[in-house]
């Protein structure tokens, strides 16, 4: 298996792609919020969707790291 950073930089692009689909479902709900602040389903929806950010960030660091190790 070829480890170069070429092969490793798509995977990270990817994720980094979906991140930004991610933060623009965080600036959604977080709106949809603004005009329903009792909506316990949206509050709920608002906490998974910045946890999936934290680990897709996290999976991101972690593969660029990787990438400068190699």
């Amino acid at each position: 298996m070829d480890d170069s950073p070429s092969n490793g930089a798509e995977p990270v692009k990817a994720l980094e792609r979906a991140l930004i689909g991610l933060r623009q479902q965080l600036d959604d709900v977080t709106a949809a919020l603004r005009l329903s602040p009792g909506n316990t389903r949206l509050v709920i929806e608002r906490v998974n969707v910045m946890k999936r950010i934290m680990l897709a960030q996290t999976e991101i660091d972690r593969r660029r790291a990787d990438i400068a190790n190699n």
